[in-house]
């Protein structure tokens, strides 16, 4: 009988310390979720990655002397840090590069004209849209009558940004095999200037700005993936600790879209970029 009780005490201390590890178990993965608005604040920076190759969501300029990176993105996640309270830390990098750059928590946040597709979403969260644009052809002067349909742009060399919305309406819509992806549209310009490429496709504003940086170039004249739109919205890393922050973003993004904000800093970015 002792030996049945000593067994049957054995056996409560066993479960007992196995419920410990487990509350601590559990304890311990909310602690690293946390909460990531509270962590922004106790850090004192808000670090933004982007591609700022995108002229004008995203590029270099010279303010002060300096080379900053400055841009319509920019100037929604500068918003974005100060309705936090804290600095701004803005880090270049490769487009494709971004959502690994999350996950590693390299970065807090990524703004650079981002849309959330269905691909997109399995990977990281999303705030709500704060910007809508379309996708047009950049071609060569004097072919911008050339590609009137999906047909036209699936049967010639098609450019686009490496991991873009525009890559995969290319890849996965069309089905195209004659394109070419780099990770910079300056690159994708120089390309088209070469004959190395027929069109480039990417978004409105971003083609207005590179056709009159380049020359012997043109938006071409048609609505060739008009379904495949070019949207922003923020992202961060797929995690529970994310609500408060959403909320707060999402909170910036309807202020600054109505007090007619988001058109002013689109504005100031290409006028900014046009001096560049």
């Amino acid at each position: 009988m002792k030996g049945i009780k000593k067994l049957l005490g054995l056996g409560l201390a066993l479960t007992l310390s196995l419920g410990m590890v487990a509350c601590s178990s559990s304890g311990k993965d909310k602690e690293e979720v946390g909460d990531k608005l509270q962590q922004i604040k106790d850090s004192g920076k808000l670090v933004l990655a982007t591609s700022a190759d995108y002229s004008p969501y995203e590029f270099h300029a010279m303010v002060d002397g300096k080379d900053t990176i400055v841009g319509f993105d920019v100037s929604i996640a500068k918003a974005i840090a100060d309705e936090i309270g804290v600095e701004l830390e803005v880090m270049d990098m490769d487009f494709d590069g971004l959502l690994g750059a999350l996950n590693a928590d390299k970065a807090d946040i990524v703004l650079a004209c981002m849309t959330p597709d269905e691909e997109r979403v399995k990977n990281a969260d999303f705030s709500e849209l704060y910007y809508e644009d379309k996708n047009v052809v950049i071609v060569r002067k004097d072919e911008e009558d050339k590609i009137k349909s999906d047909e036209d742009l699936k049967n010639i060399n098609v450019g686009v940004q490496r991991g873009s919305t525009q890559e995969r309406f290319v890849v996965d819509t069309l089905g195209s095999t004659n394109y070419k992806s780099l990770t910079k549209i300056p690159d994708l310009m120089l390309e088209l200037q070469n004959g190395n490429i027929d069109t480039i496709v990417t978004g409105k504003n971003v083609a207005a700005i590179n056709v009159q940086n380049y020359d012997n170039v043109a938006i071409g004249n048609s609505n060739v993936g008009e379904n495949c739109e070019e949207s922003g919205a923020v992202a961060l890393k797929k995690s529970d600790g994310n609500d408060s922050l959403v909320e707060l973003i999402n909170k910036v993004i309807k202020k600054l879209q109505d007090e007619g904000k988001v058109d002013e800093y689109m504005q100031e970015a290409i006028k900014l970029a046009d001096e560049q």
